[in-house]
């Protein structure tokens, strides 16, 4: 597996800021890998050249114009995320499971009723319906003893730096309602008043553990038209409406385990994170057929303009020996923001070999310094410098065929998504292995698919601005899906 040494480059990123829109956030909703049917998926999603399959209107909306009849399609899937940890020598794993509906949609054929004729338009296509461009459902744990430092000595460095000491008013007015107030809050943080300044029991040698739970999806309600010239020239627009839905729970707790000192006992803190929204883009496409065998195609994405809002809030527990159990929780943060992901340029090739099957290649090219956040109350200028800074075009290439054992065919396909990340600050590639089969009758069809997207990443749960950063915890992630997609032409 490649490792992804994934630092969260800026301070603002991390778990011990105040949850603010950044870059993190602008990529994640920005990184969308299009599922939808079986035989898109498991032919690794290289269908630009191709058409006939409706996961195409979320591409190049020109594979629309390749339908000759009505079509009906429905994918449920289901989808399971193995994540490995290691952790100061400590090893854990978890798995998550998730049933979806990756695909469902309709597209009505209307052709010219002069069927004869050599030239000409030919007919055109409607077609609405959702395609899955992302899914956020996954579950992380890691668990180790941690000698060097602890997050109480992150949130005393915090606290020194938030508070105004020369000022009349209490120190703890100075304190960050979501961080360090909590830690105030809940006694984890005391006050020394001689020397003006704070204290805490455990700045190391501490039992640490955090479990994250994500969920949610990214679905495109896509509404495309298209149209066939001459059975040479296929064209297709498409006006997505995506709807984002997403939501973080992490709890990170940290237990004094070794019993070295007499007061503190364990504390816990936690963090719920929920954003929706929707937004729109525009896509067209073409498909050229130059030869019985040879098909071109290239499309053309609009950015998808966000709206979105997040509710985000954290809390924290104590347990100490003399002062028993406290717990505090942080007002409910509501904010909205706009979002503008990159264009995206797609370019295609496709062979036909008559009725014994196909070959496909899709290169996809996107530039994420392209992203931009903003809102009526924030120009977010670090958090766009940060994003033109700190990222770079990505490029992907997708490969697949088929093989016809009529009525059965045997597909597979592979996709690699390169770094979008400038080199040196991070690298999130990731590479797909899919395969399928399907039974492909005069009005009906039933395909079956499957993936699995492994990849690594190097997270460092907080930093330690006393000096030490904290050790990372490393991740391994396999991702798998199975579908069904069952169709039917009218």
């Amino acid at each position: 597996m490649k490792r992804i040494n994934f630092f969260i480059f800026l301070l603002a990123a991390t778990l011990l800021q105040l949850q603010a829109q950044n870059e993190i956030d602008a990529l994640r909703f920005s990184l969308v890998n299009p599922g939808g049917t079986a035989r898109f998926v498991s032919t690794g999603g290289a269908f630009g050249a191709l058409g006939g399959d409706f996961s195409t209107l979320s591409t190049n909306p020109a594979g629309i114009a390749v339908y000759r009849s009505s079509e009906f399609t429905i994918t449920p899937s289901f989808n399971f995320t193995r994540v490995g940890s290691e952790f100061m020598g400590t090893s854990e794993e978890d798995i998550n499971y998730d049933f979806a509906l990756s695909n469902i949609g309709l597209v009505f054929a209307f052709n010219d009723p002069d069927q004869l004729k050599e030239s000409g338009w030919m007919g055109f296509q409607f077609g609405f319906g959702l395609n899955q461009l992302a899914n956020f459902n996954n579950r992380r744990i890691y668990e180790g003893f941690n000698p060097g430092n602890s997050l109480m000595s992150e949130f005393l460095w915090k606290a020194n730096r938030e508070t105004n000491w020369a000022s009349s008013q209490h120190p703890n007015t100075f304190l960050d309602n979501y961080t360090t107030g909590l830690a105030w809050d809940t006694w984890l943080l005391g006050l020394d008043s001689i020397n003006d300044t704070y204290f805490i029991d455990m700045p190391n040698n501490v039992l640490q553990r955090r479990i994250t739970n994500t969920s949610g999806s990214i679905r495109e309600l896509a509404f495309t038209m298209g149209a066939n010239y001459s059975n040479r020239l296929y064209l297709g627009a498409t006006f997505g409406l995506p709807f984002v839905n997403f939501e973080e729970d992490y709890t990170f707790t940290e237990e004094n385990s070794t019993g070295i000192d007499s007061e503190f006992n364990s504390l816990e803190f936690g963090e719920n994170l929920k954003t929706t929204g929707r937004g729109f883009n525009f896509k067209i496409g073409a498909i050229y057929r130059a030869t019985d065998m040879i098909r071109i195609g290239a499309a053309l994405h609009t950015p998808t303009f966000y709206t979105l809002e997040d509710e985000w809030r954290t809390h924290m527990k104590s347990n100490l020996v003399n002062f028993g159990k406290r717990e505090s929780t942080s007002p409910r943060l509501l904010s909205e923001y706009e979002l503008n992901t990159p264009m995206k340029m797609i370019g295609s090739l496709g062979l036909v070999f008559g009725t014994a099957g196909l070959l496909s290649f899709d290169y996809e090219y996107a530039d994420y310094t392209q992203m931009r956040l903003r809102s009526k109350r924030d120009l977010y200028t670090q958090e766009n410098s940060n994003i033109r800074n700190n990222f770079q075009a990505q490029h992907n290439i997708r490969v697949g065929g088929e093989y016809r054992l009529n009525p059965i065919i045997l597909r597979a396909g592979y996709a690699l998504n390169t770094n979008p990340y400038e080199s040196g600050i991070n690298n999130l590639e990731k590479t797909t292995i899919s395969a399928g089969i399907g039974i492909r009758e005069s009005s009906y069809f039933v395909d079956f698919g499957y993936f699995i997207t492994q990849y690594s990443e190097d997270f460092f749960q907080y930093y330690n601005f006393t000096g030490n950063r904290a050790a990372p915890v490393n991740y391994d992630y396999t991702h798998q899906g199975f579908m069904m997609t069952v169709g039917f032409r009218f």
